[in-house]
């Protein structure tokens, strides 16, 4: 792929938006594809941890 798909670096925005707040808000599904495109973590168990925190 050659182009940055979209969302990308929109959700690094937002997470960092966050972290740097001083009226930080719960924002799970921000931070678990924060945690996949960034950090590399496995997706299957970041969907699993927000299915467990949304349920």
């Amino acid at each position: 792929m050659k182009m940055v798909a979209e969302g990308y670096i929109a959700t690094k925005k937002a997470y960092l938006l966050n972290e740097e707040s001083d009226k930080k808000v719960k924002i799970p599904i921000i931070d678990a594809v924060y945690k996949i495109l960034y950090k590399k973590r496995s997706a299957r168990k970041i969907f699993k941890e927000l299915s467990d925190i949304i349920s």
